[in-house]
């Protein structure tokens, strides 16, 4: 029992003492406060004075002055450049547009670009030309081309048409030299192409009548007075050896002259020749197909 109550005694004490010390605390804290609140006397202006202010910043230093800019080089004036507005090149109106077809209606269509029309000379049609040289058979050899002029217009079916005018193209086909005769001289062509304008057609014919050839003699007139010289001395020692006079000498030079004559004609080569200006014909051996001419 007794036990209990001083246990009890002990609780009592220090629960007493703890709220003590608490006061006590509080108390101090007061004075404490109490303490700072009271005025100091004024210090001298020789001691610094308590301040619990902020201590200042030191100033910024100023930044060193920037060196001045190195002025930069003037740009040059812009060049003046004066632009004209152009008017357009005028254009041709529009052609208006086609009207809509009606409903059912059939549309035509455009009719294609016509090709050009050929027409033909038939086989057997005549060319009228005239060569543009004098041709013979001593300066104009088997294949040589010569020109001739077309003298009459020729036309065919279908519009065919070779103008007059136009440039044949001929080629020697034959040419002889008549040996000891001129009946034995002879020259002939056939037809190649016919120009016209700066169309050339490929032809084929043939020479079907001739004009009168020229023949022309071919040998020198030296070469004559040799033969005829030969037969007159020949006469005349033959009227010498049978005469044995001065009469009988000269009716044999006269009769042998004659005689050389005779033989120098005889026996003379010739050259046919057509005449510059001459007119023949050329018979087609095929037909020819030429662009059709609309005849007005």
């Amino acid at each position: 029992m007794r036990f209990k109550d001083i246990g009890l005694t002990l609780s009592v004490l220090g629960m007493l003492i703890v709220t003590g010390a608490c006061k006590g605390n509080d108390t101090q804290q007061n004075g404490a406060q109490n303490a700072r609140q009271i005025e100091l006397p004024p210090v001298a202006a020789s001691q610094p004075q308590l301040n619990d202010a902020p201590k200042p910043e030191p100033a910024a230093e100023k930044p060193a002055p920037k060196p001045a800019p190195t002025p930069k080089p003037k740009a040059p004036a812009p060049t003046t450049v004066t632009v004209r507005k152009i008017a357009p090149p005028e254009t041709a109106p529009a052609a208006p547009a086609a009207a809509p077809a009606a409903p059912g209606a059939t549309v035509a269509a455009a009719p294609a670009a016509a090709e050009p029309a050929f027409g033909t000379i038939a086989t057997g049609t005549a060319l009228k030309v005239t060569p543009a040289m004098r041709i013979c058979t001593n300066t104009h050899a088997v294949g040589d081309r010569v020109t001739a002029t077309l003298d009459e217009s020729v036309v065919g079916s279908n519009g065919a048409l070779l103008p007059m005018g136009s440039t044949v193209m001929l080629r020697v086909t034959e040419s002889g030299r008549g040996k000891g005769s001129e009946a034995d001289a002879r020259i002939a062509f056939e037809v190649m192409s016919v120009r016209v304008g700066d169309t050339t057609y490929q032809a084929w014919g043939h020479l079907a009548q001739m004009a009168s050839l020229e023949k022309v003699r071919a040998q020198s007139t030296a070469d004559q007075a040799k033969k005829i010289g030969a037969g007159a001395a020949i006469g005349a020692l033959a009227g010498q050896l049978l005469g044995k006079n001065t009469k009988s000498t000269v009716i044999g030079a006269a009769v042998g002259a004659a005689a050389g004559t005779a033989v120098a004609a005889g026996t003379a080569d010739y050259d046919a020749c057509v005449p510059q200006g001459a007119r023949f014909s050329i018979l087609l051996d095929r037909a020819m197909n030429v662009r059709a001419v609309m005849l007005k």
